[in-house]
């Protein structure tokens, strides 16, 4: 994939009293240059990266985070969490310390999503909310409620939680996931990476994405 180049407009020089060949051939090959890169950026641009690939987007980068959380995390019953996040998978614009959820540099609407691997220990279904705050602020309209089966036999109750919502960030606002539970039985649950019966990758507690959408 070629990537796209900056192009700053050239400094043309001043002209000559008397027009001279020499001071024309200079000027076209100044603005030969400047066009030449401008025509290779917006080709790289349109062009298709691979045959039969449709054109448009593939120069373009855009900022976006894809992190997880590769431990347990209990809770309080009735008390808002944060849930903060231990690996960063991929960055771009964008950066998590692992204690306070998602970072932007680039201000712009953008897509938020999460998978959550909800564990109940207890013989009885419990619910558990998940919402987003962004800095100090809940972001209305962003939260969900779910039911976690109760344990069954000698297995605990499971239930894979998701979710994605549009939010409005400014450079340096930081987007968090925020928790609660209403019984300490319920817990979000990370597994490791397993060989018998079967090879399977290690499964985190909570996995979270942020992608660019647009400029506001």
């Amino acid at each position: 994939m070629a990537e796209l180049q900056k192009v700053q407009p050239p400094a043309l020089p001043y002209g000559p009293v008397v027009w001279t060949a020499q001071y024309q051939d200079q000027l076209n090959n100044i603005q030969r240059l400047f066009y030449n890169r401008l025509s290779q950026s917006y080709n790289n641009l349109i062009s298709p990266p691979l045959p039969n690939v449709p054109p448009g987007g593939s120069g373009l980068y855009f900022p976006y985070a894809a992190i997880q959380r590769t431990t347990d995390k209990t809770f309080t019953a009735d008390t808002a969490t944060e849930i903060t996040f231990d690996t960063n998978d991929f960055l771009s614009a964008c950066t998590n310390d692992g204690t306070n959820g998602i970072r932007v540099e680039v201000s712009g609407i953008y897509n938020y999503q999460f998978s959550v691997q909800w564990r109940n220990t207890d013989s009885q279904e419990h619910d558990a909310w998940i919402w987003l705050r962004v800095n100090s602020t809940d972001v209305a309209g962003t939260a969900s409620q779910f039911s976690i089966p109760s344990k069954h036999g000698s297995v605990d109750g499971h239930l894979i939680a998701a979710a994605n919502f549009y939010v409005q960030l400014t450079a340096g606002d930081f987007v968090k996931m925020f928790a609660a539970v209403d019984n300490t039985t319920v817990s979000m649950e990370a597994y490791p990476a397993q060989t018998t019966p079967f090879a399977m990758p290690s499964i985190p507690s909570c996995v979270a994405t942020l992608s660019f959408v647009s400029a506001v």
